[in-house]
This record gives C-alpha cells, sequence and structure tokens, in this order.
C-alpha cells in the first residue's frame, strides 16, 4: 500500500482469473487488502463494476504537507476479454496479477504496455508451479533476479539466463503463509500423491511436466468404484453433451452429499449422434428414469453452447413437470480437470460400480493432454471418452464452488 500512496498514477490494477477469485483472495481473505487498509473501500461505478478507491495522499517535497488524493484500483478478470479490455488506453502505475501462470500471453503483454509511460511502474504477480517452458518462465521470470532461497530445480533454469534490470523473484512456500500451521501444511500434503505433477506444482511450487494421462496418478479402483446406495445422496442433476458429426450424446447423473463434501457419477447413457427427434426422446426417457427412483433432480444442465436446443426443450420439459433445463456453468475444461483432481485426490468422487459407472471412471483413467500443451489442454480428438467426461462434467460444475469449498474447509485450509 506504500508505494501506491507514493505512486504519482491515479489509476492502478487488481487483475486475477476473474471478480470471485480477487474476491476471495484478494479483497476479502483474512489478509485480504480490504480487512488490512481501512482508506481501502470497495465502490460500484455509475458506469462499469466494482473497483476499490483509496484515501491517499501527495506530499509536497519543499513542505512535507500532505494534500488528499483519491486513487483507483480497477478489478479485472482475465480470462475473458471483454472483461479485460476496460484497461485498455490506460496509464497504470502499479499492476499486481493473481496466478499469472493462466493469463494469457496477450493479457500480460497488455500490462506492461499500460505501464509504458509511468515513471517509477511496479508490477507484482503470484503463480504456481507450471511446466518449465511456459511463457511465463521463458519470457520473463527466468530473467529476473532470485531473492533470498530457491529450490535447485527452479534456480537451473534461471541462473543461465541473462538478467533484467529491477526484476526480482522470490520463491514462496507454505511455511511463510502466516495462517498455515504445521497441521494444515501437512493436511495440503496428503491431498496430492507425493511425487505426482500436481504435488510437484501445487504444493512445492516448483516447476513441473506433467505425464501423458491426467489423472492417472489420482485414481484408485478400491477407493473410487463401489456399488452406491442412492439414498446416501440428497441433491441431483444431469449433464448433457449434445454430440456432433463423430461425436457422441452422452447423459450423466451426478449426486451430491447433503454438505456438497462427496459427489457420484450414478448412472449415464451414451449412443450415436442423431436427430432432435429422438436425442430429446432418449433424454426425456433418462430423466423420467431417474425421477423414478424418487430422485430430488434438481436441474439438466447442457452445453450452454447449445443455446438454440436449450431453448427448444426447456418448455417442453417444463410442461411435462420434468426439471429445469439450464445451460451449464462455463467452466473453462482447464477449472474442471483441477476441480476433479483435488475431489480424486481426496476420495470426494465417487463411480457406481455399475457397467456404466465403470465407463465413466475409465473415460477419466484415459484422458490424456493434448501434445504440446501438457498440463494446460485436454487432448480432444472425437473419442468417446470426451462426450463422457464433458457430460459429468456438465452435472457437477453447477456445484464446483460449494464442492471445493466444503474439501477446504474439511481439510483446514483456504
Amino acid at each position: 500500500m506504500d508505494s501506491l500512496h507514493n505512486s504519482s498514477e491515479e489509476l492502478h490494477l487488481i487483475a486475477a482469473a476473474d471478480l470471485d477469485a480477487i474476491r476471495d483472495n484478494i479483497l476479502e481473505s483474512d489478509l485480504g487488502l480490504l480487512r488490512l487498509y481501512k482508506e481501502a473501500h470497495l465502490r460500484k461505478g455509475t458506469i462499469g463494476g466494482y473497483f476499490v478507491e483509496v484515501n491517499s495522499f501527495v506530499v509536497n517535497p519543499d513542505t512535507g504537507e500532505k494534500t488528499r488524493k483519491v486513487k483507483k484500483i480497477i478489478l479485472a478478470g482475465y480470462t475473458n476479454q471483454d472483461k479485460w479490455k476496460k484497461i485498455l488506453g490506460k496509464t497504470i502505475g502499479i499492476i499486481l496479477v493473481d496466478e499469472v501462470n493462466i493469463a494469457s500471453e496477450q493479457f500480460i503483454d497488455e500490462c506492461f504496455a499500460r505501464q509504458a509511460s509511468v515513471d517509477n511502474p511496479l508490477m507484482i504477480w503470484t503463480l504456481n508451479g507450471d511446466a518449465p517452458t511456459h511463457f511465463i518462465y521463458t519470457k520473463y521470470i527466468n530473467k529476473c533476479r532470485i531473492v533470498g532461497e530457491a529450490p535447485a530445480s527452479i534456480r537451473a533454469d534461471m541462473d543461465k539466463t541473462p538478467k533484467t534490470k529491477g526484476w526480482w523473484y522470490q520463491h514462496w512456500t507454505m511455511k511463510d503463509n502466516p495462517i498455515m500451521t504445521q497441521e494444515k501444511i501437512d493436511r495440503v500434503a496428503s491431498i496430492y500423491p507425493v511425487g505426482s505433477y500436481y504435488y510437484t506444482i501445487k504444493f512445492l511450487g516448483e516447476r513441473g511436466v506433467p505425464g501423458k494421462l491426467i489423472f492417472l496418478d489420482y485414481m484408485n479402483r478400491d477407493l473410487h468404484l463401489r456399488q452406491i446406495d442412492y439414498r446416501e445422496y440428497t441433491h441431483f442433476g444431469i449433464g448433457v453433451d449434445i454430440g456432433a458429426t463423430r461425436a457422441k450424446n452422452s447423459f450423466v447423473l451426478a449426486g451430491f452429499t447433503e454438505n456438497y463434501e462427496r459427489m457420484a457419477f450414478l448412472d449415464k447413457m451414451t449412443f450415436q449422434s442423431c436427430g432432435y427427434r429422438e436425442k430429446t426422446d432418449k433424454l426425456k426417457a433418462f430423466v423420467q428414469l431417474a425421477l423414478a427412483k424418487n430422485l430430488s433432480i434438481e436441474y439438466i444442465a447442457i452445453d450452454s453452447a447449445e443455446e438454440n436446443y436449450i431453448q427448444d426443450i426447456r418448455s417442453e420439459f417444463a410442461q411435462l413437470g420434468l426439471p429445469d433445463v439450464i445451460p451449464s456453468y462455463k467452466a473453462t475444461i482447464k477449472e474442471r480437470i483441477d476441480a476433479m483432481i483435488i475431489l480424486l485426490s481426496r476420495g470426494a468422487v465417487e463411480f457406481n460400480d455399475t457397467e456404466e459407472g465403470r465407463n465413466i471412471y475409465d473415460a477419466y483413467r484415459i484422458a490424456k493432454w493434448s501434445d504440446g500443451k501438457e498440463g494446460q489442454e485436454r487432448e480432444d480428438n472425437n473419442e468417446w471418452q470426451n462426450d463422457v467426461m464433458d457430460s459429468s462434467e456438465y452435472a457437477f460444475t453447477r456445484h464446483m464452488k460449494k464442492l471445493l469449498r466444503a474439501n477446504r474447509e474439511i481439510f483446514g485450509y483456504e
């Protein structure tokens, strides 16, 4: 905050994946900006979205007299280009980018452009470990000087790269986090198998290269497959992926416990792409079969890209007294992968030990990273497993944050 008070610029920026991440991680957490500094206030513009207003001051270098000056911190989510275009054309003094390794290269280039005319620009990044070939390392971080200690694996990459004046890197571990007790650290360490890709990048914070199979390290037939009694679950949803050309149509029934501590993939129907009437009748039959088990189905979530199909069947299903037809929650595939890995690692996902449940399990077991985009993008060659995973994820992404929040609370960390 001292840097902001001392900056000659009026505009500053906090950027993260979306506004929820800014609120939860930066503004309103236990050590959040709005809790630590009384001079910072969240405001809503008459035109535009939310921003942080800071009651700052300017010091006269000759007299030492302070003059009040209001400064503004823009809030931008960088995963949606339409959201971060608000920074275009502006001069920005201080920029904080949270989890910079998941931001696009275009957004980072734009951040540097916004500081081109600033006298004393300051840009701060946080990030998790990622692939050593990621542009954020090769283009920027490897050119930083290391402050303090850093793992040998990181030093090996950085020591061989010429440095840029004024660029600095500091490696933080969970022990540097003031809210993390040793008990909490031990709990977090237990989330991922030691030596796995996600243990390396999430827990150790080091750079890592994933294996070809995405979920292999986190799946265990004995832990995840069993004959499930539907009565153990209280909330239910159905995910629908609509196939085109070579792809398949897939419907998946998912159940959730009362407090969203666990979820289960209970049943599935997958079939070749077909006409509107046939797939609609099949979906209707799948839903009615689930309702016949006296399940409280809250929604039928269809791929949000299928807007026309959603609109077409919504009124038809409503007239029949069937559950609400809604577009799927727009989580990215990478967000879905991360969520599944956390939940699988905690034993918070179950697959019904039936032919259909085992088929869903196998879809995740054989899922691969795309060549050259390991750790970033799931391979999709119009094969059956992608349609099954998509429909499974449409069934649970509406409750994804509740599931992750419940598991965070169980293991005692934020």
